[in-house]
């Protein structure tokens, strides 16, 4: 990787994200292979993940980088931000991991030129709302300038119209804070005066309803993000269509929501989806945009392509046979008859549930459940579910489960992806060896990065010890060894009831508690081939 400008620090002094550290966090929707999953649907044909370059704008300490560069050995990323605090912290954990495809660079967005060549994806994630005019033209300078013809960009930014109402809480927050400096002193004080104004606000009129919702939110956001993101005097949201027109200007054009669940319409009445359903695909835009009114919409995940790349809007029926098709889905009741028409109730990982009747829909649900966090061609699904049910078959088959998995992949209840994801294995008795880079996360903290682009949480410190084991050179016989050495014979296992109340504990044996775990790491996506 050879970027001439790799040692041009910005002239700028510190910045808040040297003096109060922004966690970084893996953000799903700006995985490349995501961006070229929604690409592809709407009839692009973007780099492969396996070999692309992908671009960060406000890259931070690499948090959501660094675990793709450390999935895709043979691609390239790069990350910039005026942060040189966070920057080398990056830079640390870059080298801790060995990485050799991957560089966090200490640069001023305005100093990003042609000199960096251009890239496949190129990521703005958190930025466009925080930084003056200059730079978001600037950024959109770059989307045009070092996007590869093919390529994708994905840009966030806070939204109208609820942007109003929590830009109104803002204002509140700001003046009232407006002396301080310290991030602990500015954040107490900022939650302390929406409490005092949401509990003084008239309980039965519109805005006191406004300023409870707009506390409760404040109260749950981390300490960081409500410092950097709602008291930051430089924030400002936009409407997609001032976004889109600007992209425009640049020779940009609008590819679509990068949350691709957000054009089903099945949640709206039957007249808002027919006027939405008007809409023609030479207004795509404008249709979004109206049901960002509809939503109150807040925050926005925009992907841009150039303005010379024919798109095409309507999304076939069959569309989900092209894809690898992902889902936590999960019986209800495990004994419930799966070759018969009753029903059988499935639980995702968000807590969403599905009643399905059909044999063949039942069967497939339970190959998606078993198989995560692997992800399954259509065809291998079809020939699984057809398994299960006793290699019975029938004229329709395909016909049924396409239609199934259309509905599902577009309610975001299954998900879709153009590449294979990241290999992944299942528990055996042969070494297993869990993912550097989470082994090395857990080191410091119980939130690790899976395979999937995914945060998981590790339930306790025995979990984090466990995950060190999993280095690919101890056999399950070792592991156990050095657990009962650490923790003893028997391990103590809380639990909880289906009402979530504390029930009682159930004590194993070291061994049965390290297949129990090396199950857990499994289903997380934390084991590596």
């Amino acid at each position: 990787m050879n970027i001439q400008t790799e040692h041009r620090h910005p002239n700028a002094g510190p910045t808040p994200y040297d003096e109060v550290y922004y966690p970084g966090h893996v953000y799903g929707l700006t995985h490349p292979n995501h961006l070229a999953t929604i690409a592809a649907v709407y009839g692009m044909q973007s780099a492969p993940v396996e070999r692309c370059r992908v671009l960060e704008l406000g890259c931070g300490v690499g948090g959501n980088l660094l675990p793709m560069a450390f999935q895709y050995p043979i691609s390239e990323f790069v990350g910039v931000d005026l942060s040189g605090v966070t920057i080398e912290r990056g830079q640390r954990n870059i080298a801790t991991l060995g990485l050799s495809n991957i560089k966090l660079l200490h640069c001023d967005i305005m100093n990003v030129d042609a000199g960096f060549g251009e890239f496949d994806y190129i990521i703005a994630h958190g930025v466009y709302s925080w930084v003056p005019p200059a730079v978001r033209e600037k950024m959109m300078m770059i989307f045009k300038q070092n996007l590869a013809p093919r390529g994708v960009c994905y840009v966030s930014y806070n939204a109208h119209p609820f942007s109003h109402l929590r830009d109104m809480v803002r204002d509140m927050m700001r003046y009232h804070t407006r002396r301080l400096t310290g991030m602990k002193e500015k954040v107490g004080q900022a939650r302390a005066i929406l409490k005092f104004l949401s509990d003084g606000s008239k309980a039965n009129s519109v805005h006191g309803a406004v300023m409870r919702d707009q506390y409760n939110r404040v109260l749950k956001s981390p300490d960081e993000l409500l410092f950097h993101d709602d008291l930051d005097d430089g924030a400002e949201a936009f409407l997609l269509h001032e976004v889109a027109e600007d992209a425009s200007r640049h020779g940009l054009q609008y590819l679509g929501d990068a949350d691709f669940s957000r054009r089903y319409l099945a949640g709206y009445s039957e007249e808002v989806r027919a006027t939405l359903q008007r809409f023609p695909e030479s207004e795509f835009m404008a249709r979004d945009q109206y049901q960002d009114f509809i939503d109150g919409n807040g925050f926005r995940r925009t992907l841009l392509c150039h303005d010379s790349i024919s798109l095409s809007r309507q999304v076939d029926l069959d569309f989900v046979t092209r894809f690898h098709l992902l889902s936590t889905t999960n019986p209800v009741d495990p004994d419930a008859c799966v070759t018969d028409d009753s029903a059988m109730e499935f639980e995702n990982q968000d807590g969403s549930r599905v009643t399905v009747t059909n044999p063949l829909l039942k069967a497939a649900h339970l190959c998606l459940g078993r198989a995560w966090p692997r992800a399954l061609s259509f065809d291998e699904l079809l020939d699984g579910a057809r398994a299960l049910l006793g290699d019975r078959r029938a004229d329709d088959d395909q016909k049924v489960l396409t239609e199934a998995m259309f509905i599902l992949a577009c309610s975001g209840e299954v998900s879709f992806l153009l590449s294979r994801p990241f290999l992944l294995k299942e528990a055996t008795e042969h070494p297993p060896q869990a993912s550097l880079l989470a082994r090395r996360q857990a080191q410091t903290g119980p939130l690790v990065t899976n395979l999937l682009h995914q945060t998981v949480q590790l339930e306790d410190d025995r979990t984090r010890d466990f995950l060190q084991l999993l280095d690919g050179a101890r056999t399950i016989d070792q592991i156990t060894a050095e657990m009962t050495e650490k923790f003893g014979p028997t391990i103590r296992i809380d639990q909880k009831d289906s009402a979530g109340q504390p029930a009682e504990p159930l004590l194993l044996s070291t061994r049965e508690s390290v297949q129990r775990s090396l199950a857990m790491v499994g289903k997380l996506g934390l084991l590596v081939a």
